[in-house]
């Protein structure tokens, strides 16, 4: 089973996390990599124009009065603005009027007026007949424009009259046609929205009867649509349009349900919807395809197509990624809502407002005969009179025959406004003060102030008609709330509180730029998420503990990398939450056991060689257990061989109990010098002691320490047998004689499988026992070493030089060196000593064996304990009184193991 759990475990993470975190983590995930990406390229001519708390603040409490945003979309049309989408649905007529405010204070004004005009034409033609101006020829002329004057005077009247009763959708309607480029709002009918309304029992209640199925299949469904396997695009049971009146003066209408995700969040739009096999676009849309030259619109799962797309004046296809779920993601731009192009509905409401005041003024400034003094053709209330004609003219369709369109119109209201800024900064003021009276103040200083007045206004419309000129300029209008009191907001990634009229500005930038977003099939996820789970399962059991932690926090971190750079280049969002999650969680679960396997291992590590290894040494193979090689190695070490001095003598004068417990306090003493060391205890044999530097824990050092746990091991025995002496645990003082030798070695856990002991072996191994066995051939104080050893350990330790022998069983000759002490704790005597020694080896070595006994006499007489030193005197005498063959080498061939 265990060999199993690599397969096991990241299929059931892979199946466990797409079952439960398909939907809801990635699209947090999808917010954040949002982040990372350019914003959205913008499109300046796409205008948001807001009914904000400053329009609300103005005007009244919403909704208004539809003539309200009528005036508004004429001002729109008059600055430039090419197309007009309402974000208001308009769904109920609304009731006929009559406007009190404007009867009693409007309506008399232009009455008066009118028939100033009619008067002022029959008083000049009255004047030029009584000053014999008017010849009989002419008498016709004058006729027609008594005739023609009165006419305009009575349009104007009419218009004037028609607002007092005003049938607002009537005259909405009429600006819509005005417009042109209009559009209203569908709001298509869902199966689950009807069954979730509580006055509903379900889909089948919801008629379309009331409602001119045929005309708006004919007029508001798309054209050009070419479906091509499209199982995507939601179904619809019917649709609520704007009203009929207003609907059929626009240029059509597009839907504005846009579902939220289950979190809340808006982050994707559907673009088509389906109803009666008909196609209906979304608000944006539907403008969209006109401004782009009404394309051929392809309709796949995959995207969407408009082909042959009029883009800045060249055509192309445009390729809509579509989601999944067949909606189109959303890619907002980053930033707030107020940072969006956009302007207040206020600042059109306020040039027609401020308007009216200034022809309020104007036509005062007529009635006092102001406009006596004006030397041009038309007056500046002429042009304006005629402007309003001719827009009541268009409100009924442009007849270019007859002069009526809308660039005669504007050509009447740019003369209205060009004229009056001439007649207020032009010289008339002047002249009418000239005129006066010097005495007459009261009079001069109404004509000021009433010009003052008339300035003031007239620079005002001036200001907000430029700063509206330059934001609609064939501008792409959406109109929509964004006040606090409407409650049309939603949450986007970028803002909390985001008004969702946004979203259509957004879609527009998005189609105009070219640049969308796009999702991946769940499949795409689940199948990385295998590969993910799988690979890391694999490196996983390849590697420890530590290295396959490292390997799993890299792969996730790299796996967050690849997927969001991904999304950059790309910007197709592969679901990372199931490849990440499953990756974890097979990461997490593997390592868990691979971590509770490495404790047991360990522990069984621990247990195996806390009988021979120091504790450090044993950490660090828990550590790294690539350090421990299981089999036979052949490396470097140093062994060290160690035997008591007439141990058996010790042992018949003791009952065995206190027999163990001398030697366990021996041997616990020693083994714990050893081990401090790093050194590792291969074996005791009674009273001996072997070891070993160098394994399972490869050291540089492993001569050094074994030299300096020699000296120490030495010096351990005078504390012990101090002790064991006072105390009667002993006989005779101990007395360890230790061989030690470096060299080549075989080391590994020997035996059976069922048996095993981690020794070593080789030649080197038995030098270091026959040196041990040497030194009571030389009655040396303890510690015997080879050469080899010598040539590892530097100048540490102070040594002094014996003989070149052959020990049992090894043919080549080596020389002895007798361990004394650390170099740093030796005692200036100590120091003398090997040197007088060493000068005492090279005579004797030379055959200057009456030079040598000299000063080996004198080295045994500054150290009585010394054994050596005789040994050598003993030697020089046997030489002296029979001289040695004269091919000696001064080796010694040693007969004693």
């Amino acid at each position: 089973m265990k060999k199993y759990l690599n397969i096991f475990i990241p299929v059931g993470a892979v199946l466990v996390c797409s079952l439960f975190l398909l939907t809801t983590l990635d699209n947090k995930v999808y917010d954040l990599f949002l982040r990372a990406i350019p914003s959205l390229t913008e499109n300046k001519s796409v205008l948001l124009v807001n009914i904000d708390d400053k329009s609300i603040d103005q005007v009244g409490l919403f909704p208004w009065t539809r003539d309200v945003m009528a005036d508004a979309i004429v001002f729109l049309r008059e600055m430039g603005a090419e197309t007009v989408v309402f974000d208001l649905s308009y769904l109920d007529k609304s009731p006929v009027t009559v406007d009190p405010a404007y009867v009693k204070k409007d309506l008399p004004g232009y009455i008066d007026y009118g028939f100033k005009q009619i008067d002022d034409g029959i008083v000049q033609v009255m004047d030029a007949f009584a000053a014999h101006q008017v010849k009989n020829s002419e008498i016709n002329d004058y006729k027609n424009q008594l005739i023609e004057n009165n006419k305009a005077v009575k349009n104007s009247l009419d218009a004037s009259i028609s607002y007092v009763t005003r049938d607002v959708d009537a005259y909405f309607a009429k600006t819509l046609r005005f417009f042109g480029r209009s559009y209203l709002t569908l709001t298509m009918v869902t199966a689950e929205s009807m069954t979730a309304d509580p006055n509903h029992k379900g889909p089948a209640e919801f008629s379309m009867a009331a409602y001119d199925v045929p005309w708006l299949e004919a007029n508001i469904a798309l054209k050009n649509v070419t479906a091509k396997h499209d199982t995507k695009t939601p179904v619809m049971i019917g649709m609520t349009p704007a009203i009929a009146d207003l609907l059929k003066n626009s240029s059509g209408a597009g839907f504005v349900n846009s579902d939220r995700d289950a979190d809340g969040y808006r982050r994707r739009v559907y673009l088509l919807d389906k109803y009666n096999d008909k196609y209906y676009g979304q608000l944006a849309f539907v403008p969209l395809l006109k401004r782009l030259g009404d394309p051929e619109i392809e309709v796949t799962n995959s995207q969407i197509t408009l082909k042959g797309a009029l883009v800045n004046g060249v055509k192309k296809d445009i390729r809509i990624p579509r989601a999944q779920d067949g909606s189109v993601l959303v890619k907002w731009p980053k930033k707030h809502y107020d940072a969006y192009n956009n302007i207040s509905a206020w600042d059109l409401i306020s040039n027609n407002k401020l308007e009216k005041d200034f022809v309020a003024n104007l036509k005062i400034m007529d009635t006092a005969g102001f406009f006596n003094y004006w030397d041009q053709e038309e007056s500046p209330l002429t042009k304006y009179t005629n402007a309003e004609y001719i827009r009541e003219l268009l409100y009924e369709g442009e007849k270019p025959a007859d002069g009526v369109t809308f660039a005669t119109y504007k050509s009447y209201r740019n003369d209205f406004i060009s004229t009056s800024g001439t007649f207020l900064n032009g010289e008339y003021e002047k002249k009418i003060l000239a005129d006066l009276d010097a005495k007459d103040t009261a009079t001069r200083e109404y004509v000021s102030s009433t010009f003052a007045t008339a300035k003031k206004q007239y620079d005002d419309l001036i200001t907000i008609r430029k700063r509206a000129a330059e934001s609609a300029n064939g501008a792409f209008c959406i109109i929509g709330t964004t006040a606090t009191s409407t409650v049309d907001e939603g949450i986007t990634t970028f803002q909390e509180r985001f008004p969702n009229v946004g979203i259509h500005a957004t879609i527009a930038n998005m189609i105009l730029s070219g640049e969308f977003l796009d999702d991946a099939p769940w499949i795409v996820s689940v199948i990385i998420a295998f590969i993910l789970s799988f690979s890391l399962s694999f490196l996983i059991k390849r590697f420890d503990t530590k290295r396959s932690m490292l390997i799993g926090i890299i792969a996730l971190a790299v796996t967050i990398l690849v997927f969001l750079m991904y999304f950059i280049l790309t910007k197709r969002y592969v679901g990372l939450v199931v490849p990440f999650t499953s990756a974890a969680a097979t990461f997490i679960i593997l390592t868990a056991i691979n971590f509770l396997n490495t404790i047991r291992e360990k522990s069984f590590l621990r247990s195996a060689f806390s009988r021979y290894l120091s504790p450090a040494v044993i950490n660090e193979i828990i550590a790294d257990p690539s350090k421990l090689n299981l089999g036979g190695e052949k490396r470097e070490m140093t062994a060290i061989f160690t035997d008591i001095r007439g141990f058996s003598t010790i042992s018949e004068k003791l009952d065995p109990s206190d027999l163990v417990n001398l030697l366990n306090m021996y041997l616990t003493e020693m083994s714990n010098i050893i081990l401090a060391n790093r050194g590792t205890i291969d074996k005791y044999e009674g009273d001996a002691i072997i070891a070993f530097f160098g394994a399972p824990i490869y050291m540089e050092e492993h001569a050094v320490l074994a030299c300096r746990t020699a000296i120490q091991m030495k010096k351990a025995e005078d504390t012990l047998n101090a002790k064991v002496l006072s105390e009667g645990l002993s006989p005779s003082p101990i007395f360890t004689r230790l061989g030690i030798n470096t060299g080549d070695m075989i080391v590994g856990n020997m035996g059976t499988p069922n048996k095993m002991d981690y020794t070593i072996m080789g030649n080197a191994v038995n030098l270091a026992a026959r040196l041990e066995g040497v030194n009571k051939q030389y009655n040396t104080k303890g510690i015997l070493i080879s050469e080899h050893t010598r040539n590892k350990i530097g100048d540490e330790f102070l040594l002094r030089r014996l003989d070149r022998v052959r020990v049992v069983g090894v043919n080549t000759p080596l020389r002895l060196f007798e361990l004394l002490e650390e170099l740093a704790d030796a005692t200036p005597e100590q120091t003398d000593n090997v040197w007088e020694w060493e000068q005492a080896i090279d005579l004797y070595e030379k055959q200057d064996f009456s030079g040598a006994r000299k000063i080996f006499f004198k080295v045994a007489s500054h150290d009585p304990s010394d054994q050596v030193a005789p040994l050598y005197i003993k030697r020089c005498d046997d030489f002296i009184a029979l001289p040695p063959a004269t091919d000696w080498d001064g080796v010694f061939n040693l007969t004693q193991k």
